[in-house]
């Protein structure tokens, strides 16, 4: 695993299950959209395998019971119905329910000392992704914040990978894509640019069958790569 052959320009990343553990804030707007349907909302560990697509996909499943499920089979009118009661949970809920993983303020740091560009890709609505960095205290470490509802693609198409490199002046050679899901790897080997795997998040990936660049099982693993580079 050597793709990397000098200091990258610029780190992407993920956010929920790759800077901050938020699956807490997610379970519980998730669960009361399912009860405003008069539904039983599965548990949170089902939830948490929701996880990734955005919001509505998330809904999607958590109201359908199961994974593979596609926006046209709800209903219309329902689905809209348990995106409103989600977004007002989530909105409240987004000041407290999340930890940020240990090592992601020591790096961002120590990544920007170094001149490196940082952004955030996320399926995540801009609406939330913002104020969610900025309750976490780390909105200010990045360049460029791209939400999943600003472009007609999400993850695992390479076009909001695209689309941020030219926002900060990168070519794709010099850039990392980080996360911990398929989705994530999956964008960045669209992308052509390298990838970085976390194994402690919410990944569904089948590290057999995907061509990872790096896989780390902690941040700080991915500070000492940054480290190896003079």
């Amino acid at each position: 695993m050597s793709k990397l052959k000098s200091l990258p320009e610029a780190l992407l990343f993920d956010l929920d299950g790759t800077l901050a553990d938020t699956i807490v804030q997610l379970a519980k707007a998730a669960s009361a959209s399912a009860v405003a349907l008069g539904l039983t909302p599965p548990p949170q560990n089902t939830i948490q395998e929701y996880v990734g697509n955005g919001v509505n996909m998330l809904l999607a499943r958590v109201l359908a019971g199961k994974f593979d499920v596609t926006l046209d089979e709800l209903d219309k009118e329902l689905l809209l119905k348990a995106r409103s009661v989600f977004n007002q949970v989530y909105s409240e809920g987004l000041k407290t329910d999340f930890r940020i993983y240990d090592g992601v303020i020591e790096g961002l740091k120590y990544f920007k000392e170094r001149g490196i560009k940082l952004a955030v890709v996320t399926n995540k609505p801009q609406i939330f992704a913002d104020p969610l960095l900025k309750c976490m205290g780390i909105y200010d470490y990045f360049d460029f914040v791209l939400g999943g509802e600003v472009l007609k693609q999400r993850k695992p198409d390479p076009a909001p990978l695209q689309y941020c490199l030219d926002k900060i002046s990168v070519s794709n050679d010099m850039a990392v894509m980080i996360g911990d899901s398929d989705n994530d790897i999956i964008a960045g080997q669209n992308a052509k640019i390298c990838t970085v795997f976390f194994t402690y998040g919410y990944n569904r990936a089948n590290l057999e069958e995907l061509d990872i660049d790096y896989k780390f099982d902690s941040f700080t693993q991915l500070i000492e790569l940054i480290k190896s580079f003079k």
